[in-house]
């Protein structure tokens, strides 16, 4: 058989180890472990190894920043001279894109204009008036400033028999286009065919000085001042006929006639000499001999 007396003393051991420490939880829950020695030592060795981790954490995070400083500088200026450029490249396409439209209805308004201006001298030449008109005010209102149209505009007033609106038309064409010629020798037409003899020597005048190489205008210009009586002028304009072409029998002619009528016998002879070399058979060279010599000298 066992003896019962070991498993006595067991129990009766247990049962005072669970007493103490019954008795003495209360205090083994107020015990402040972190109080002991060997406990804040290790702690305060975990605090300064943390606190050296952190402090070499943030020298390294203040190195890496200055380090990194310049290359981020850089990066952001790359980004933005990149913006700088896709901003420009975009700039220019949408502005060719316009430059192209642009382009485009110009073309079609000067494709358009041509073919109006073509249109309306047409239909002028063929007494087409009424069409004409439109045509040109159609091209007008194309080109606010188009000389052309204006022109042919001002052609068809002055075919209609509307004078003052044909003058006033060709007037601010001058305003447009000050050395327009044609302009000028229109109006000096005009004037002409009102008798206003002055008016046209005036506006052929102002064309001459701005085309100073066409001898029928001078000679045009010798003839209407001979009209007014005005020879000196008149022998002037004819002998620049004359510069321009010596060898033309008309204007010799003519040079001769106005010479003896203005009583210029030195200027008379000189003319008839170099009209009897460019055209002896001049039927016209005894009469003209016979006044030269009834000159006085």
């Amino acid at each position: 058989m066992y003896s019962v007396t070991p498993f006595v003393l067991i129990v009766l051991s247990l049962s005072v180890i669970i007493f103490i420490v019954i008795k003495k939880f209360p205090q083994l829950t107020l015990l402040d472990v972190d109080s002991i020695d060997e406990v804040k030592t290790d702690k305060k060795k975990k605090d300064f190894y943390k606190k050296k981790a952190e402090e070499g954490a943030r020298d390294t995070e203040i190195k890496t920043k200055k380090l990194l400083k310049p290359l981020v500088q850089k990066w952001r200026e790359m980004q933005l001279e990149f913006r700088k450029y896709v901003g420009k490249i975009q700039r220019q396409i949408i502005e060719k894109s316009e430059e192209k439209k642009e382009g485009l209805n110009k073309r079609n308004v000067t494709e358009d204009l041509k073919v109006l201006l073509q249109e309306g001298e047409y239909v002028l030449s063929q007494g087409d008036l009424d069409t004409a008109e439109k045509k040109y005010i159609e091209a007008v209102r194309l080109d606010p400033k188009n000389v052309e149209a204006y022109y042919g505009l001002g052609s068809v007033y002055y075919s209609q028999g509307q004078i003052d609106e044909a003058i006033e038309t060709f007037k601010f064409i001058l305003q447009l286009e000050s050395d327009s010629v044609k302009t000028l020798v229109k109006l000096a037409e005009i004037e002409e065919k009102r008798n206003n003899i002055e008016g046209a020597v005036e506006y052929y005048d102002k064309a001459l000085l701005i085309e100073d190489s066409n001898p029928a205008r001078f000679a045009k210009v010798a003839d209407l001042l001979y009209t007014l009586n005005k020879c000196d002028g008149s022998v002037e304009a004819i002998s620049q006929a004359v510069e321009l072409e010596p060898q033309n029998p008309k204007y010799l002619d003519k040079m001769v006639e106005i010479s003896v009528s203005c009583g210029n016998r030195e200027m008379a002879e000189q003319a008839y000499k170099k009209l009897r070399m460019v055209n002896p058979d001049n039927q016209k060279l005894v009469t003209l001999k016979s006044r030269i010599d009834e000159m006085p000298t």
